[in-house]
């Protein structure tokens, strides 16, 4: 079934009882999660060709993040049994999914590695350039990350306070990397970023990196 979802609404929340899987053909969502004290973590953005809700499907326990359209989004919904059936019956499905999970597991093994072992000026720079480089389009002056995210979700995806995430994009401004606006990042020096973060892996494929800011 096809479904369409407006930008802001909620197509999954967190701790639901529901296992539908939800495969996106256009638009972007956020990912984020909430810890017992309240706090938010915002885990990945997704677009066109992404899977969701598959963990709830196969397992049967409650959803472990919300999902958010940053945009209009467009996507097909197959129930929990459906998506079961096709693993089950056909080995190719099967494989990539367990190639979509390996992945997902590496990525959040550089998080982590990123969130003890690096400033915040680091992860930030580190973010905008895996955002423009996955999000970007050329403007007058760079490239503009097309992603509407405020400071707060910058830094729910840092792992940081607003505030230090503040004192970091002023760092990169004083520094006529970015310039920034209401929920717009856009990269005037992505060559400074990269010497801020040159060494780190990245989190992302070489293949889901169309737009090269540099």
């Amino acid at each position: 079934m096809r479904r369409q979802w407006s930008a802001g609404s909620v197509l999954m929340r967190e701790g639901e009882q529901s296992e539908h899987v939800v495969v996106i053909e256009a638009g972007r969502v956020k990912v984020a999660s909430a810890a017992v004290s309240g706090k938010q973590a915002l885990l990945a953005i997704r677009g066109p060709g992404d899977l969701l809700g598959e963990f709830s499907a196969i397992d049967g326990r409650a959803r472990s993040a919300t999902v958010t359209a940053l945009s209009s989004v467009t996507a097909t919904v197959l129930s929990g049994s459906a998506f079961r059936d096709l693993l089950i019956g056909d080995g190719k499905v099967a494989f990539t999914l367990l190639r979509i999970v390996v992945s997902r597991l590496r990525e959040a093994d550089v998080q982590r590695l990123e969130f003890g072992a690096y400033s915040v000026t680091e992860r930030i720079a580190r973010l905008l350039l895996d955002y423009a480089r996955r999000y970007g389009e050329r403007g007058d002056d760079g490239v503009i990350i097309t992603l509407p995210l405020s400071q707060d979700e910058l830094a729910h995806a840092a792992g940081a306070s607003r505030e230090a995430v503040s004192k970091a994009l002023k760092r990169l401004r004083a520094l006529d990397a970015v310039r920034t606006g209401r929920r717009r990042v856009e990269l005037l020096r992505p060559d400074l970023l990269a010497d801020i973060v040159e060494g780190l892996p990245s989190v992302h494929l070489d293949a889901d990196m169309p737009n090269d800011p540099r």
